[in-house]
């Protein structure tokens, strides 16, 4: 069965999105799920959004890439 969620992963990993920075909670829960299912796009779980955000930040002046 193919989700939203799993339409949403698919596009961010089209247009080339390979880590995402964020907290889990419920309304994510079919995020994450599809995000399991597609192994190209890794999830990184914070316990504060300030810190996911600095993170993504971080990570995207280093590498130069989403």
């Amino acid at each position: 069965m193919h989700t939203i969620a799993d339409l949403i992963v698919d596009g961010l990993r089209d247009a080339g999105v390979s880590r995402i920075h964020g907290l889990p909670g419920d309304s994510l829960n079919g995020l994450t799920d599809a995000l399991r299912r597609n192994p190209s796009v890794t999830w990184e779980h914070y316990r504060h959004e300030e810190a996911a955000a600095f993170a993504a930040a971080g990570e995207a002046a280093v590498t130069g890439s989403l």
